[in-house]
């Protein structure tokens, strides 16, 4: 006998299925297949290029100079079979274009369509030389007794003579690309000069005699400004340097740092620093103090504090108006900011755990950190300078020397007995 089942008789009976909307459900399903081919065509698409990218590589010995502008790496490299020599490689092949005999030296600085090439002394006079090469194609163009350092700007090189007593005894200034004489000066013997910069040209020359006799002198023309005598002598360490058309005078005597400020044109002086620093620095439009009582922001003419970070001992300068604050001296601290110059606000997030910092493309800073489970790699990171943001580029084998330099768009760095050129962005 066959058994039928009727189900419960108490159980409700079940509606009809309503019909099923055939045009709705290919809908649906085009939706579905739509959705799994982009899926299966994004896990099939080639990764986005990395943007840190190895290019080239050259030997690097302890004695080399490194210079780089935007197109070309400058070498001085040394050898044990002939004289040194500048040689010049393509920045972003490697590609050698061109090498020039100098014999040692001990400063390259690439000058617009010049680069000059600070030398040891000939055997003929005391103090060094100055050789001038065509960026272009290494020629020599001339070559020049005196130190070209620490100002080469415009179309003059400004040159200073050392004396036999190994203190600077006259200054000249010469055609950047022609070395043709413009002017030259004997001077008292001096232990230090700088170049006065205002509106983005040299505008004074300043020297300094170990008795603190000091000199302005006109940049177009050599001619004296100004005499005065500073307190200079008597202490551990003295220095100077300009700041707009500020002269800083730096004193330091056991652990009392001192910073006078002088008016650059006529040596009359405007403030001391009220309190022990440590150091103090140009920082965008204003001078920065830094010490144990924290870092502040002065007017430049009066010492007037425009701001003040009690929370920060240390400042490092990034340039017109940017700085990095931290309350450690170096910048690993989880306390390193990016701060505006003009009024000691930090902008974005801290920035501690970094090591280095570089110049990277307009308006951004490139940072190098430690990374990986054993920090066995290096991390390069992008700062922008507006929002204080960072964004990962890649990262790099672990630099363990950290001599890097930057450019926008290239990192150089050393790595034992070798050069390594890195894009990044």
């Amino acid at each position: 006998m066959t058994l039928i089942d009727l189900g419960d008789a108490g159980a409700a009976v079940e509606p009809a299925a309503a019909a099923v909307d055939v045009a709705r459900l290919r809908r649906l399903v085009l939706a579905f297949l739509t959705v799994v081919g982009l899926a299966a065509m994004t896990a099939s698409a080639p990764p986005a290029p990395s943007l840190v990218r190895p290019l080239w590589a050259t030997t690097l010995r302890p004695s080399d100079i490194v210079a780089v502008d935007g197109r070309t790496v400058y070498l001085n490299r040394s050898s044990a079979s002939g004289p040194a020599e500048v040689v010049a490689y393509d920045l972003p092949t490697g590609r050698l274009r061109w090498s020039s005999p100098t014999g040692d030296a001990y400063g390259i600085r690439p000058a617009g369509d010049v680069v000059l090439v600070a030398t040891g002394p000939s055997t003929s006079a005391p103090g060094p030389r100055t050789v001038a090469l065509d960026a272009e194609t290494g020629a020599r163009l001339w070559q020049s007794f005196g130190s070209f350092s620490p100002s080469a700007s415009g179309a003059e090189v400004l040159l200073a003579e050392t004396g036999r007593s190994g203190a600077v005894d006259g200054l000249r200034l010469v055609g950047r690309r022609d070395g043709q004489q413009v002017w030259r000066r004997s001077i008292t013997p001096a232990e230090e000069w700088t170049t006065v910069v205002e509106g983005g040209r040299p505008a004074a020359v300043v020297t300094v005699t170990g008795t603190g006799d000091t000199t302005v002198h006109g940049y177009a023309d050599g001619a004296v400004r100004h005499r005065a005598r500073i307190p200079w002598n008597g202490v551990y360490s003295s220095t100077f340097f300009p700041v707009g058309a500020q002269l800083v005078v730096v004193r330091t005597a056991s652990a009392q740092t001192v910073a006078t400020v002088y008016r650059a044109a006529d040596l009359r002086p405007l403030w001391r620093s009220d309190e022990l620093i440590g150091s103090v620095t140009g920082c965008g439009p204003l001078i920065c103090t830094a010490g144990v009582r924290g870092v502040a922001g002065r007017d430049p003419a009066t010492g007037r504090p425009v701001w003040r970070r009690d929370d920060m001992k240390f400042v490092w300068d990034l340039g017109p108006d940017r700085l990095l604050l931290s309350a450690a001296a170096n910048l690993a601290s989880a306390t390193t900011v990016l701060v505006d110059a003009a009024t000691g606000r930090t902008i974005g997030r801290p920035i501690g755990g970094q090591e280095a910092f570089v110049a990277g493309r307009a308006g951004s800073l490139t940072l190098l950190r430690p990374t990986g489970p054993s920090g066995d790699r290096t991390a390069v990171n992008r700062l922008d300078l507006a929002t204080g943001r960072q964004t990962v580029l890649g990262t790099v084998d672990r630099l363990t020397e950290q001599r890097c330099q930057g450019v926008p768009g290239y990192l150089l760095c050393p790595r034992g007995d070798v050069l390594t050129v890195t894009a990044v962005g």
